[in-house]
């Protein structure tokens, strides 16, 4: 099974450790659209070294791929075959229980800046959209919380 964890603009660094850390324990390749920090960088490291020391000296050890825009992202991901899901606040369905999502196990999921979320073009490319249900009063997730869950209901589907 494939699964790309696509982050647009993730300026946060503890955002991307936390993406880093829970790919790195589930085999997930993690890509950076746009003016996304590096994995590199010393605050992802400094947050990486409380949850993983290995990584946090070795961030390269998951596959980490950077590329300038949405479109380049998205032809990338088409080429290798991967449904494109999009997580969005509202109007999407729950992760991987559309038809799209229940045929096509291999996926690129894409994530977008937390403040404003996917923009137009963004969903545009999209083949899916997702949402994560916040329940009664709920107002948004950081990045981190969205990727545990998507992967959450990624593992409940088994091997």
């Amino acid at each position: 099974m494939t699964l790309v964890l696509a982050y647009d603009g993730l300026r946060d660094p503890r955002d991307l450790a936390e993406a880093l850390h829970l790919a790195a324990g589930l085999g997930a390749e993690v890509q950076l659209i746009g003016r996304s920090l590096e994995a590199g960088h010393w605050k992802v490291r400094r947050k990486l070294r409380s949850w993983r020391p290995d990584l946090s000296e070795a961030p390269e050890q998951v596959a980490v791929a950077r590329f300038p825009g949405f479109r380049e992202w998205a032809a990338g991901a088409r080429s290798r075959g991967l449904l494109i899901a999009g997580t969005v606040l509202s109007g999407g369905v729950i992760p991987w229980t559309s038809p799209e999502g229940a045929a096509m196990r291999d996926a690129a999921v894409l994530f977008g800046e937390e403040t404003h979320g996917l923009g137009a073009e963004a969903r545009r490319l999209c083949d899916v959209l997702w949402t994560i249900p916040l329940g009664p009063g709920g107002r948004f997730y950081t990045v981190g919380q969205a990727t545990g869950l998507v992967l959450g209901a990624r593992l409940a589907l088994g091997p």
